[in-house]
């Protein structure tokens, strides 16, 4: 069972990828709009109100949406749901955090699909052409992407804030089979590490039964920002298995958190490893986070056509390092200098 909900401005294809996954995981799609164009078929005030405001780009009031979705979760809890357009405000995601508090539910998994407004208002105006929507046009779409710059944006970076290990950046230019791919390697790997980790608890329960002192102990991970980090190391070397730190930024967090460097982990109590995460969270950006950092500079310096650019396009060293006789400082199959010729004895 999964609990999830899907970000993104109008148009970015979270609908779509909510379906799927929805379909995949064999759980609900819970999406509000589908839900608020369905109540558009009646003809009762609600849906005359709601028409007015929905065909305008304005959000619907809080406290419609939050009853249609709190009744809806009422029934489908057991089961596991996908919220899609859901919550777009401060107020709507404390109450989802409240509601599901009280029924002993959690998220699971956050994706925000990121997409450029260009690109998003290609998608809607052909949407539009082939569903026929009327909340679908230039006017009511900028309206719209303004109100979620506004307030949804709010909320996403609320969630990555306060949920970083479970929220997850998709890029939404690509295609609706790359997306997909890509979340369900996310929901996969997650699925394998919360299933590694209650082994672990278990065996650390066993052996601790066993022998408190048992060298196995070692072999049970601390989890910080998402990275297992060995336990019988000391704190400063450990750090070092999290990707975006290094000795120094190590020793500096023990000194910032007032723990000794050359304490083991495994003699970490939960307070100080709390400080540690805490420390990451705040000042440092690491593994998921700085990857995509990297990730989204080098595809700027290719766009820009720069030198350091090209060099990234052909896969050699980018810091002026030498590559008439070497060229291995880039890890994958050696690259072909252009114009270099091997000298032939005769």
């Amino acid at each position: 069972m999964s609990n999830i909900i899907f970000f993104g401005p109008p148009g970015a294809g979270k609908g779509t990828q909510a379906k799927i996954i929805s379909e995949y995981l064999n759980i609900s799609h819970l999406s509000t709009g589908d839900i608020l164009r369905k109540k558009l078929l009646d003809k009762d005030n609600l849906a005359i109100e709601l028409k007015k405001v929905m065909s305008s780009g304005n959000l619907v009031s809080d406290n419609i949406l939050n009853t249609i979705v709190s009744s809806r979760l009422q029934n489908e809890k057991s089961s596991g749901f996908i919220l899609d357009g859901y919550p777009r405000t401060l107020k709507q995601s404390e109450f989802l955090n409240n509601f599901l508090s009280n029924i002993s539910y959690s998220i699971d998994f956050i994706f925000n699909i990121q997409i450029d407004f260009e690109t998003l208002k290609h998608r809607i105006l052909v949407r539009s052409s082939e569903e026929d929507r009327e909340d679908d046009n230039i006017n009511v779409i900028e309206t719209r992407y303004n109100e979620y710059l506004n307030s949804t944006q709010k909320v996403s970076d609320f969630y990555k804030d306060k949920f970083n290990t479970i929220f997850h950046e998709i890029d939404g230019s690509l295609q609706i089979a790359e997306i997909t791919k890509k979340i369900k390697k996310i929901l996969k790997k997650s699925w394998k590490t919360a299933k590694f980790l209650n082994i672990s608890s278990w065996l650390h329960i066993w052996l601790s039964c066993i022998h408190p002192h048992s060298f196995f102990l070692d072999f049970i991970m601390a989890r910080i920002s998402g990275v297992n980090i060995p336990t019988n190391k000391k704190v400063n070397i450990a750090l070092t298995y999290i990707f975006g730190i290094g000795n120094k930024i190590a020793n500096d967090i023990c000194k910032d958190a007032s723990i000794d460097k050359t304490k083991r982990v495994s003699e970490l109590n939960e307070q100080e490893i709390n400080k540690i995460r805490d420390l990451i969270d705040k000042d440092y950006s690491v593994e998921g986070d700085l990857r995509r950092k990297i990730s989204l500079d080098i595809k700027r310096l290719n766009d820009l056509g720069c030198y350091r650019g090209l060099r990234h396009r052909k896969k050699l060293p980018v810091r002026g390092q030498r590559t008439h006789t070497n060229a291995r400082t880039r890890k994958g199959k050696a690259v072909a200098i252009a114009g270099k010729k091997k000298v032939t004895k005769g």
